[in-house]
């Protein structure tokens, strides 16, 4: 059986608890072995069981996603979620599927195609040694690409070619807060979460604002997110 990786990144802004917080909800929500790794600068505060790798390549904000593209990943299969994402529910017919019919990359789709990026980089499947092309056109264009618009996923979207949407096939997988479950209030001042979210919805992703720490008097986060 091929060996499974999962990654996160947290290098810089976000707090280590935030990447704690993430591994220790997949290891609740996913029934099947894995071995949990973390691209960060601050080793020393991550929980026992997640092995830290040292960033590649000195680079800021959501472009150390980037780096797990590099060779020097552990072998097998690598999946990442980003550190502000809430799981809510048992993934593992999800990653199951993924694991069996992907080829190139498993991801599902942008809430609100950013800048005409189809995909979201807030999850990724794909093989260590296989899309090495991506890090190696990265390294030899940082830094400028530091302030390349639209960031992470609208450099990466061109440079695939086989891509597994998994909301093809559980349309419900993973919501944006933001787009799909929130109510924005019309003089901007915030959101007001919903009474309810249906129980096939497996994550909830708070890109942009409020991040989940500040939502915690909403007891779906209250309950899942630790």
């Amino acid at each position: 059986m091929t060996k499974l990786n999962f990654v996160t990144a947290c290098v810089g802004g976000y707090p280590m608890h935030y990447a704690n917080v993430m591994h220790r909800m997949v290891r609740r929500n996913l029934n099947r072995d894995f071995d949990s790794y973390c691209i960060t600068d601050r080793p020393a505060e991550l929980d026992a069981e997640i092995t830290p790798l040292e960033p590649f390549l000195n680079v800021t904000g959501w472009w150390n996603k980037t780096l797990a593209f590099s060779p020097n990943m552990p072998p097998g299969i690598n999946f990442l979620f980003d550190i502000d994402l809430v799981i809510v529910g048992n993934i593992t017919e999800e990653i199951n599927f993924c694991i069996d019919n992907f080829t190139e990359m498993a991801t599902y789709r942008d809430a609100n195609g950013w800048m005409g990026s189809v995909m979201s980089s807030s999850f990724m499947m794909f093989k260590t040694g296989e899309l090495t092309h991506i890090f190696e056109d990265f390294k030899r264009n940082w830094p400028a690409l530091e302030d390349f618009s639209g960031g992470d996923q609208v450099w990466l979207w061109p440079k695939l070619k086989d891509v597994m949407f998994v909301d093809d096939q559980f349309p419900l997988f993973k919501k944006s807060f933001k787009f799909d479950l929130a109510k924005l209030r019309p003089d901007g001042s915030g959101a007001d979460v919903p009474k309810t979210v249906d129980p096939s919805v497996k994550i909830i992703d708070f890109h942009g604002v409020p991040k989940p720490h500040q939502l915690l008097d909403w007891p779906l986060v209250r309950q899942h997110w630790n």
